[in-house]
């Protein structure tokens, strides 16, 4: 090897060796001279060498350990450059910030952070301890109000992951006041309303879905209903099935299923008597007088159900199956009388055949 090669290697290695401590100088040359606050916004602007930011902001920080705007810069930079672990120890440092802006703003990269982690586990168990931590998270998100309006779309939808469902609720009610007329929210909010057990809510949902939801009426005042039952307001409730049972069959049937679910068997009975008195389709007919009967029965209504059984068996008793039925019945009331005279009937029935 020549002179003029070695010279060149030995220049090469003490160049390469210079640069680091080259680097090193400028960067302490430049915190020291250049102004801190231009020097952050010269790493802000920096859109491409992460890298490098990083490394002026690390040697920032060993100056000035404790500025939390650098190190929530540090955080952001190492977010984008993929060094998560680094962006998550300054973020864990500046949740503890008495700063209120530094510490929303610490918490809504976190949660961005823990986010995305959420989706590069596979198993459940490992998922469901990541939500946790999302939801601690969103939690302080949600009742501080870190978020801007702009955002509720967003964090209406990590409601919604996390199943948070008093969030989601006044999600959807800011939702309503960009979009009132939007059924699609209205029913949300009526459905969330009843589950949160807001009564005063769920009363305004359902008369608003009422009045612009006109293509389900059947389905809201079955709504209704449901919900007079769950705040248990009874006397509203017979109110309303009443009214609803004048010119429905549907809703008489439902009249005498309530009447049967408070234990007004008389009252239970009666319903389904009317409706076999008022249908033509004789199995509907006969389903219904069974329904009446069983309803004294299930009330230990025992001599009522016996003596209805007895003043209608005229119009059954050329079906097998009524005859069964009524039988049993007679025998289960005591009423052998009845029976008796019923096993006659049938007797002199069959050998007239």
């Amino acid at each position: 090897m020549s002179y003029v090669d070695e010279e060149i290697k030995k220049s090469y290695v003490v160049t390469y060796q210079e640069l680091i401590f080259i680097f090193i100088v400028f960067s302490v040359i430049l915190i020291v001279l250049y102004p801190k606050d231009l020097l952050k916004e010269q790493i802000l602007s920096e859109n491409s060498n992460y890298d490098l930011s990083m490394l002026y902001l690390k040697n920032l920080l060993k100056h000035h350990p404790e500025d939390e705007s650098l190190m929530l810069i540090l955080a952001e930079q190492s977010l984008r450059s993929g060094k998560k672990d680094l962006s998550l120890r300054l973020l864990g440092l500046l949740l503890e910030s008495k700063n209120e802006k530094y510490r929303n703003k610490a918490t809504l990269l976190s949660y961005e952070l823990q986010k995305d982690d959420y989706y590069y586990f596979k198993d459940e168990a490992q998922q469901q301890k990541q939500k946790q931590i999302l939801r601690k998270l969103f939690l302080l998100i949600y009742h501080h109000k870190m978020y801007e309006d702009k955002d509720i779309e967003k964090w209406y939808q990590e409601s919604m992951f996390l199943n948070e469902q008093r969030a989601r609720y006044d999600f959807v009610q800011q939702k309503l006041l960009q979009d009132p007329t939007n059924v699609k929210l209205m029913e949300e909010a009526y459905y969330l309303a009843v589950n949160l057990s807001k009564k005063r809510d769920s009363y305004k949902y359902i008369s608003i879905l009422q009045k612009y939801d006109t293509a389900r009426v059947e389905k809201w005042a079955i709504a209704e209903y449901y919900m007079l039952l769950h705040y248990k307001q009874y006397a509203k409730v017979k109110k309303f099935l009443i009214e609803k049972s004048a010119d429905s069959i549907k809703w008489k049937i439902m009249l005498a299923e309530y009447y049967l679910m408070k234990k007004m068997y008389q009252e239970s009975s009666d319903i389904y008597m009317q409706l076999s008195n008022e249908t033509q389709d004789y199995k509907d007919k006969r389903g219904y007088w069974f329904k009446s009967l069983q309803s004294l029965q299930a009330g230990n209504l025992l001599n009522a159900a016996a003596d209805l059984a007895y003043n209608t068996e005229q119009y059954y008793i050329e079906d097998i199956l009524a005859r069964k039925f009524l039988l049993k019945l007679y025998m289960a009331t005591g009423h052998l009388d009845y029976a008796s005279k019923l096993s006659k009937r049938i007797l002199q029935k069959e050998s007239y055949r």
